[in-house]
């Protein structure tokens, strides 16, 4: 299980380095506008606006303010007093390799930001997380309890794989929040319903006990 959750991590920090070197900076814009346009269309605008609101919020709290995007770009990119004391090395990649750098650390930190959103987005779903989980579950127990008074076995199988089908939601919405792709707000309330009619499956099938 260990294993699995390492391995998981680092596709998910293999595709944030991807998309950081191979996504352009408009693409990234792109991006960020389609999906804004798509959240205006799904929760209208004062919501949208709102979600934009708290992400900027929580982007400049974490990285701007305490400094720490700065620092990255001072740490990969020279200042022009750093330049001028390094003699002989004033121009040494001023037009192509630090500007190509700075455009990757742009498409890094909008990458970030748009992380922040659609973890905003995602948490405003909370509440039907919570109404629609909880019948599943309820359900699932009731029908477990059922079969406790019958003849009726769990399927090991139907267990096993719903188990692993919640898994691969949540995994799949993780990775969705940095896809270098739109991601629909539907995507969340699908994740939901999958999720929750999966733990009704794994409750269900959970083995007898006495």
């Amino acid at each position: 299980m260990q294993r699995n959750l390492l391995l998981s991590l680092m596709i998910w920090l293999l595709e944030i380095i991807l998309v950081a070197c191979l996504v352009s900076d408009r693409w990234t814009r792109e991006i960020q506008t389609a999906e804004d346009h798509m959240l205006i269309a799904y929760i209208g605008v004062e919501k949208e606006a709102e979600i934009r609101r708290t992400s900027q919020q929580w982007f400049d709290r974490l990285f701007v303010n305490t400094g720490i995007r700065e620092s990255v770009y001072h740490y990969f990119i020279p200042t022009e007093r750093e330049r001028q004391l390094s003699k002989g090395f004033e121009d040494v990649g001023r037009r192509d390799f630090f500007p190509f750098i700075q455009s990757r650390l742009d498409v890094l930190w909008e990458t970030v930001y748009q992380m922040i959103q659609r973890l905003i987005m995602a948490w405003v779903w909370w509440p039907l997380l919570t109404v629609t989980l909880m019948p599943f579950a309820i359900d699932g127990l009731i029908r477990r309890k059922i079969s406790q008074t019958n003849f009726d076995y769990p399927s090991p199988m139907a267990h096993r794989y719903s188990l692993y089908l919640m898994l691969g939601i949540v995994y799949l919405l993780f990775m969705g929040l940095t896809l270098p792709f739109p991601v629909p707000p539907q995507t969340v309330p699908v994740g939901i319903f999958i999720v929750a009619a999966a733990l009704n499956v794994f409750l269900a099938n959970t083995q007898k006990r006495v």
